[in-house]
């Protein structure tokens, strides 16, 4: 059975660590020449603001992908709050449920912000898919290491 919640990011961080990791190196990981090293205690903090959102997706319990959300108020436009797609991910063996994890967090963001960005890679190119969701490109991002 597959199952999409939200859960506590310290509650179940140690069990999506290899996914994290997974979604670590299709890029960032290159980039930055970094190995991954969450700060516990700024990812707790948003989280108890009501900030960061962990959406999990298991199969008979076990964890097989993740959609972690930050919701912040747009300071550009009053009353209204932004969702940003830190991260999402499901294991390449279950992408065919990936449309579930999608429907969910879609329905899941409706609920508490108005409007919803992400990042689409260039080394996992999903554009195509993102726009048959209703998405936009309106800018590139471009990320510098100093």
């Amino acid at each position: 059975m597959i199952t999409v919640q939200r859960e506590a990011w310290g509650n179940c961080i140690q069990e999506l660590m290899p996914l994290c990791q997974k979604v670590f190196e299709i890029a960032e990981q290159q980039f930055t020449g970094l190995d991954l090293d969450f700060d516990v205690d700024l990812y707790q903090a948003c989280e108890n603001a009501g900030r960061f959102h962990c959406l999990v997706m298991r199969k008979n319990g076990a964890a097989i992908g993740f959609h972690w959300v930050f919701i912040s108020p747009m300071m550009r436009h009053k009353n209204k709050l932004h969702a940003h797609t830190d991260a999402i991910f499901v294991e390449p063996a279950h992408r065919n449920h990936s449309k579930l994890l999608i429907e969910f967090s879609e329905k899941y963001i409706s609920e508490k912000a108005d409007f919803w960005t992400l990042a689409n890679l260039n080394e996992n190119n999903r554009q195509a898919m993102w726009q048959r969701r209703g998405f936009s490109p309106i800018e590139t991002i471009m990320f510098k290491k100093l």
